[in-house]
């Protein structure tokens, strides 16, 4: 997948006649690659690692105003940050964890992304016959699309040393952007959700429990195309139940059987103001059942 994204990209920067230039700065984080309207760098909340116990390592983009990168659904427009990993012998690398999306826009088109700062985490873990003579050297070839009122492609390789010793030391410097980005992955919904979801035509409504006079602020993110992001999702109150009603997408295949994303509230979920997403995963009936 990596490798098809980088050849597209290459396509369009032919076709285009031009390419974003990718200049080098020294950064204790590892080397930061600038192309265009975006920076991007490897930073791990471990300063030495022993080489036995996993680590969690990050891709961070920074963005200029503006701007925004697309999160691992982008809706219908954008393509997906994504990366491959060149590690050493008896490395492995987990998948790539987006941080929670938001709502962008290239150009008038609604779709699913990020602004300004994020990390993208990922957990490596050693064998138990990982030697690492030379410190954990990480390496990553990484491929983006920028977009604003127009959109410019993107990759990079980046790099990372992590030094090796007898004991993981932490980088308190990055411990709290990588604690940070967990506390706010999405949850479960509340056991006691009894939630449905229904297609009638090229509509799907989600169906909700009554948890109060308001209920402002929702969004659905739906995983694949299966929901267009560049339409309204009206909430109404019906039948003692709340339901939020979302415009099918033309890419979504033609017998779905379960509505997958992530349920947005602006004002957040119970009292910890970083829940603000569900992670929902919802049979899916025909209206007339």
């Amino acid at each position: 997948m990596h490798l098809r994204v980088r050849k597209i990209f290459s396509l369009i920067f032919c076709i285009s006649g031009f390419g974003l230039p990718v200049f080098r700065s020294s950064s204790s984080e590892g080397e930061i690659e600038i192309a265009g309207p975006t920076r991007h760098s490897l930073v791990s909340e471990i300063a030495v690692t022993d080489a036995k116990e996993s680590i969690w390592i990050a891709w961070r983009i920074q963005r200029d105003f503006g701007w925004h990168t697309y999160w691992l659904h982008p809706g219908d427009v954008g393509v997906a940050p994504s990366v491959e990993w060149i590690l050493p012998e008896g490395v492995t690398a987990g998948s790539l964890l987006f941080p929670v999306p938001k709502r962008v826009k290239m150009g008038q088109i609604g779709a699913h992304g990020h602004h300004d700062e994020t990390l993208f985490l990922c957990e490596l873990t050693f064998s138990d016959s990982c030697k690492l003579d030379n410190g954990l050297i990480i390496e990553a070839k990484v491929a983006w699309l920028a977009c604003s009122k127009t959109c410019l492609p993107g990759y990079a390789n980046l790099s990372l040393t992590i030094p090796v010793g007898g004991q993981t030391k932490l980088d308190g410097r990055w411990k709290e952007k990588f604690d940070d980005f967990r506390n706010k992955l999405p949850i479960e919904p509340p056991s006691e959700w009894h939630l449905k979801a229904y297609q009638k035509g090229d509509k799907f409504q989600l169906v909700l429990p009554d948890l109060g006079p308001s209920f402002s602020g929702l969004y659905f993110f739906s995983e694949g195309r299966i929901v267009r992001s560049n339409a309204m999702q009206p909430v109404r109150f019906k039948n003692g139940n709340w339901e939020l009603e979302m415009t099918r997408s033309s890419w979504s295949p033609e017998n779905l059987t379960r509505l997958r994303g992530l349920l947005y509230r602006k004002s957040g979920w119970g009292l910890d103001p970083n829940c603000k997403f569900y992670k929902l995963d919802v049979p899916l009936q025909k209206f007339d059942q």
